[in-house]
């Protein structure tokens, strides 16, 4: 009965891990999400068992979650400024991304099937709104059309790659905590 439990645990466990990686692309801290998820099992489980994180792989995935999370600011930011945006600019787009994100979450609901479309329409909503709000953070500013054009590309090119970069973390996360987990 106690291994069915484990069995049990084990898999709603790893469930909760894929569902914070996911939730990635929905523009929410996933990475952070797994780390205190493995903390939790590390906390719940004997240190005896094969099946224990051990206190390494918990400081591995936190660095890891730190990692993806700088890589997802600086590619926003670094996106924005490369072109010479400006602070507001880089206001925009974050703002923009955030109700992108959150509007490309209902609308691409009704496309393909419905996780799949939330995670499509949320991520190309994403740098939608982040071209959308960079360029009129730029414009606001006083820069010719042209430039705040080329500001929203970056801003929406820099989501886009911070998205992925931090999923890519992600995704190694996932990979040492179920591996660990059951090797």
């Amino acid at each position: 009965m106690i291994a069915i439990l484990f069995y049990l645990l084990a898999v709603l466990f790893v469930a909760a891990l894929i569902v914070s990686w996911i939730s990635n692309l929905f523009g929410l801290p996933g990475n952070w999400f797994m780390a205190v998820l493995a903390g939790v099992w590390y906390y719940f489980t004997d240190a005896a068992s094969v099946h224990h994180l051990g206190l390494v792989v918990i400081i591995v995935l936190v660095v890891l979650a730190g990692i993806g999370e700088l890589v997802e600011f600086a590619a926003s930011v670094l996106g924005t400024k490369k072109v010479g945006g400006s602070r507001r600019a880089a206001m925009g787009s974050l703002a923009g991304s955030f109700v992108g994100a959150i509007a490309g979450g209902f609308v691409g609901i009704p496309f393909l099937n419905p996780l799949i479309g939330m995670v499509v329409g949320t991520v190309l909503f994403a740098c939608l709104g982040a071209l959308v709000g960079a360029t009129l953070g730029e414009k606001s500013d006083g820069s010719e059309m042209s430039k705040s054009l080329k500001v929203g590309g970056a801003a929406a090119a820099g989501r886009f790659v911070g998205t992925m970069g931090k999923a890519a973390f992600g995704a190694a996360m996932l990979a040492l905590a179920i591996l660990n987990l059951f090797i």
